[in-house]
């Protein structure tokens, strides 16, 4: 998939242990490490992205892309654009400059082609709805008043790979937050994704819920079918399932294996663990 070391290497070095030291550079270039093959298959493709809101520039010349299987952490301070870059990626705002590639298709073909896990704090927990039916919703795109067979056995499947099926028809509402998480990474693995993108997974989850995401994301991140993008300040998640990371401030001001950011003196100063960005609901970072 890439002439880089493999995964396992790459999530080790630097952030488990000492590694070796990157050329210097002078403060504020932006730093890019070891990249995927520019000829390998992209599931996304951010090409010169800029937004802005008023005079403020949120967004400016974001590049970077994604190849089929990999799973890439996308970082950075609160304000930094995150917010901001996801809902261009969703469809849910248009870019002022650039483009974005889903499969190779635009946003507004390819987005149905993301599968989608939100902040638990998004969530609104007085709705009643089981796992089942926020499930089935995702697939049909309306509310299932009647649920057949073949769209059950569809949810139960992708509740069992989450370690889920048992609360199938509990109401979400009487759910743990790891509980809910494990069911919207169901919701989102539903409708078999290209691209699946994990924001904020963790924030608001007890410690045993969020070991418990972690090691769901690994096994995501093991696969070279599906690709993800993970949005977190979580050093464990990074250094546990992250291929290569994006860090963005305004700007890409790095992009390449965690490894390498984690091993540089002025990227690893950066404050990732910040707390989590505002929910999509917001106009903008």
């Amino acid at each position: 998939m890439s002439d880089a070391p493999p995964r396992s290497a790459a999530r080790s070095e630097g952030a488990l242990g000492p590694a070796s030291r990157l050329p210097s550079r002078s403060s504020g270039e932006p730093f890019r490490g070891t990249l995927p093959p520019e000829e390998a298959p992209r599931v996304l493709d951010v090409k010169g992205v800029s937004k802005r809101f008023g005079s403020k520039v949120v967004l400016d010349d974001v590049t970077f892309y994604v190849p089929v299987g990999e799973f890439l952490c996308l970082c950075g301070p609160n304000g930094a654009g995150k917010s901001t870059l996801l809902k261009a990626i969703l469809g849910l705002l248009t870019p002022d400059a650039g483009a974005i590639l889903v499969d190779g298709e635009t946003v507004e073909k390819g987005r149905s082609k993301i599968g989608y896990v939100p902040q638990r704090k998004a969530f609104d927990r007085d709705f009643p709805a089981t796992p089942l039916e926020v499930i089935v919703a995702n697939v049909r795109g309306r509310w299932p008043l009647r649920i057949s067979k073949d769209e059950r056995e569809l949810a139960m499947g992708v509740l069992e790979k989450t370690g889920a099926s048992a609360l199938a028809n509990a109401q979400m509402r009487d759910l743990s937050g790891g509980e809910t998480q494990r069911v919207f990474l169901a919701r989102a693995l539903a409708t078999k994704p290209s691209l699946l993108i994990l924001d904020e997974p963790t924030a608001g989850v007890d410690v045993g819920g969020r070991a418990a995401i972690i090691d769901l994301m690994a096994e995501i991140s093991a696969s070279d079918v599906i690709a993800a993008i993970l949005v977190t300040h979580n050093l464990q998640a990074i250094a546990r399932c992250a291929e290569r990371v994006v860090y963005l401030e305004r700007t890409v001001r790095a992009w390449g294996l965690w490894s390498e950011l984690s091993s540089d003196r002025e990227l690893s100063a950066i404050q990732i663990g910040a707390g989590d960005h505002r929910t999509l609901a917001m106009d903008g970072d």
